[in-house]
């Protein structure tokens, strides 16, 4: 089951955007566009310092070849850099595999997640051979939650309690998907082909306009991360 990914991912191509697993040449994007507070209000602190997020990629490396999770960079039509990220967890003590995505601002209602993570979650199914996936969204990220529920994503609980040590945790909702569920989602109409290239082009021009210089890491500094581990979040 595991050759089929473990050894690497090939590049998932939608209608808007590419997947392909993230590398060294997604550390300055990444780390730019990740620094906006909007993106990064609720999920764990990303990488500090390019070093860190060079890490965070080889890390991410690692992990996929131990089979142990994936992660994905979202890259839009018409660029090369990445500007968002799909990663997918598992680990035995988790009950089914746990999935998270993070995007540029400039992305968000172009259509462009629901493009990618389409794509993700075939991978998923198909692939890696996965009979479910486990959202954990904080309860006052409502963009996030829409966004699951139109991919087919069923609510599941909300958890509220404490850390082991003591420390209050903001409450979460779960969100389960399941192939039979995401394969009979209904469908968008409202947004045309047209209209949603368009939107696209509009957010490229300004994130490229964003990400005119480019710094490469001179050193990797190792930084495990699941960017959507709560227990970062304390």
């Amino acid at each position: 089951m595991l050759n089929g990914w473990t050894d690497g991912v090939p590049p998932l191509h939608g209608d808007l955007a590419t997947l392909r697993e993230v590398t060294a040449a997604d550390v300055y994007p990444l780390f730019t566009l990740f620094s906006d507070p909007a993106v990064t209000a609720y999920m764990a602190p990303p990488p500090p310092t390019l070093a860190k997020f060079a890490g965070f990629i080889e890390w991410s490396h690692q992990k996929r070849a131990q089979g142990h999770g994936v992660c994905f960079g979202i890259v839009p039509d018409g660029m090369t850099a990445a500007v968002g990220i799909l990663q997918v967890r598992l680990e035995p003590a988790l009950s089914a595999a746990e999935w998270g995505f993070v995007l540029s601002t400039h992305f968000w209602s172009t259509g462009v997640f629901a493009d990618a993570a389409n794509a993700l979650v075939e991978f998923a199914f198909t692939t890696m051979h996965l009979e479910r996936l486990e959202a954990r969204i904080a309860v006052r990220n409502q963009r996030a939650h829409a966004a699951v529920q139109k991919l087919g994503a069923r609510f599941e609980t909300t958890l509220v309690e404490s850390s082991p040590q003591g420390i209050p945790r903001a409450p979460e909702s779960v969100w389960i998907l399941r192939e039979p569920d995401w394969r009979n989602r209904a469908r968008d109409p409202r947004v045309s082909a047209h209209d949603a290239a368009q939107r696209v082009r509009t957010a490229v021009e300004a994130a490229e306009s964003e990400l005119q210089r480019s710094d490469a890491a001179e050193t990797v500094e190792p930084y495990p991360l699941f960017m959507f581990d709560r227990r970062r979040r304390e």
